[in-house]
């Protein structure tokens, strides 16, 4: 008789559509708790007010900061079709880029894209941002369209709750009553979210870029204190009076007359050390001393050493150590090492770029998916196959300008050959399109600039074309 092995899995006739699980997150009167250990910082909007201070307040946070924001800054934008060969999918992007004012558009949004992605970034190094889909009617050749006005910017020290009904899913928010006003709940499906880290019902995500650099921020902080404590103390000693009672005796003071004379001098040392007075009057049985100054023996090495690997531990919390290279304290200026940390820079920049666009596009959801919205508003529902995709450019290293830097030497030097395979492979390389058949050459062409028919002429017109389209 054949074994017939028993499956301990009973495959089900149809899918289990039920949810079973919880997300886990501590969820409790719309404050969530259960992620941050230090009490001081449970609170998202007293949170937010610290990265305020700190941002104000430490030229290295500021710096490294300026510099990631410039980078996602510099992005370009444009809705891509999600189906080239479908009518309504192209009009879908196409009414999207002329809502945002891309792709050529002039855009109907009273503040441009680029201007709200100013405050839109701050998310990151405060953890979470939310900002308020504000609509408008227009009529135009299309008709009547509802189109987005602004995402109005809600501020992340006014944040009060969330609103949730089941402790796991996302209603709405509520703000704090700010200068005499007090708002109305925002619902979650006219609000943008920007969570970085989210996990569970997390909407507060895990502290954004500024959390790591909070500890090293107070220790500088208090390194520098002690510092200018000591320097203080190096450039104005403490003043000693010191008391020659031998003098005093021979001088025939009596004890109230010699009692009063310390206290004319411990006034002198108080109006010395408050920089009211310049000088001190002394006598035979009154001198003053320092203690401190320059017989201190102080030495400011080591606060600087603290500070110096506080400022280099919030410039890794932000991926900017290449700022690092070539600074006191660091061993290494190799550009080589500085290559390395920019690519890792970058990375960072392309996949927090790719966080707006996606809580931007998508279906619609608390917090996210605002193109869905719109779309349904003027189109009705529609597959969301169809739904357009908020892409970008501009920030990833161009891999055309590097290739043609490096055929150009190899094959100058006679290392490679410009034969058809290689132009394949090269092409392939840098996303340009497969030769024509009509257009194939020899190698003795590509190798000849003559009518611009070279190898290096061909690509460099494909570069240039790459950068008139964005």
């Amino acid at each position: 008789m054949k074994y017939q092995r028993e499956s301990v899995y009973r495959p089900q006739r149809y899918a289990d559509l039920h949810g079973r699980g919880i997300t886990g997150t501590r969820l409790s009167g719309g404050t969530i708790s259960g992620y941050e250990s230090n009490p001081s910082l449970t609170d998202p909007a007293a949170w937010a007010q610290i990265c305020i201070d700190m941002m104000r307040t430490d030229p290295i946070i500021r710096r490294s900061w300026s510099i990631l924001k410039q980078t996602l800054l510099s992005a370009s934008y444009r809705w891509e079709s999600a189906d080239p060969d479908s009518e309504l999918a192209n009009e879908l992007a196409r009414y999207a880029n002329e809502a945002w004012g891309l792709d050529g558009y002039s855009g109907h949004m009273s503040v441009p894209w680029e201007t709200q992605l100013q405050y839109l970034f701050e998310f990151i190094p405060v953890g979470y941002r939310y900002a308020e889909c504000i609509y408008k009617i227009e009529r135009g050749e299309r008709g009547v369209q509802v189109w987005l006005d602004r995402f109005a910017d809600r501020e992340p020290t006014s944040h009060y709750k969330w609103l949730t009904e089941d402790q796991q899913n996302l209603l709405g928010v509520i703000q704090n009553t700010v200068s005499g006003v007090s708002p109305e709940p925002i619902p979650s499906d006219k609000m943008l979210l920007l969570t970085l880290g989210f996990t569970g019902s997390n909407w507060a995500g895990n502290g954004g870029y500024l959390r790591p650099c909070h500890y090293y921020y107070r220790a500088k902080q208090r390194s520098m204190n002690l510092l200018m404590m000591g320097v203080e103390r190096w450039a104005s000693p403490t003043p000693v009076v010191k008391v020659d009672m031998e003098q005093a005796e021979r001088m025939g003071l009596t004890e109230a007359e010699l009692s009063a004379a310390v206290d004319e001098a411990e006034q002198q040392a108080a109006a010395y050390v408050a920089h009211e007075t310049s000088y001190l009057v002394t006598s035979p049985a009154i001198q003053f001393e320092a203690y401190g100054g320059a017989n201190s023996g102080m030495s400011s090495a080591m606060a600087l050493d603290v500070i110096r690997e506080c400022d280099s531990q919030i410039t890794n919390a932000f991926l900017a150590n290449m700022m690092q290279l070539g600074s006191v304290g660091t061993d290494t200026g190799s550009r080589a090492v500085g290559q390395v940390h920019e690519s890792f820079f970058r990375r960072s920049a392309l996949n927090l770029v790719q966080l707006v666009c996606e809580a931007v596009g998508g279906i619609d959801r608390a917090g996210g998916g605002v193109i869905h919205r719109l779309i349904k508003f003027n189109y009705g529902e529609v597959n969301h196959a169809y739904l357009p995709k908020l892409v970008h450019s501009g920030l990833d290293v161009d891999a055309l300008s590097e290739n043609l830097q490096q055929l150009s030497t190899l094959v100058s030097s006679g290392i490679l050959t410009p034969d058809a395979q290689l132009e394949t492979m090269v092409r392939d390389r840098i996303g340009a399109p497969d030769l024509a058949e009509s257009d194939e050459r020899t190698t003795i062409d590509r190798l000849t600039p003559a009518g611009g028919g070279s190898l290096f002429s061909e690509l460099n017109r494909i570069k240039k074309r790459r950068g008139q389209n964005g």
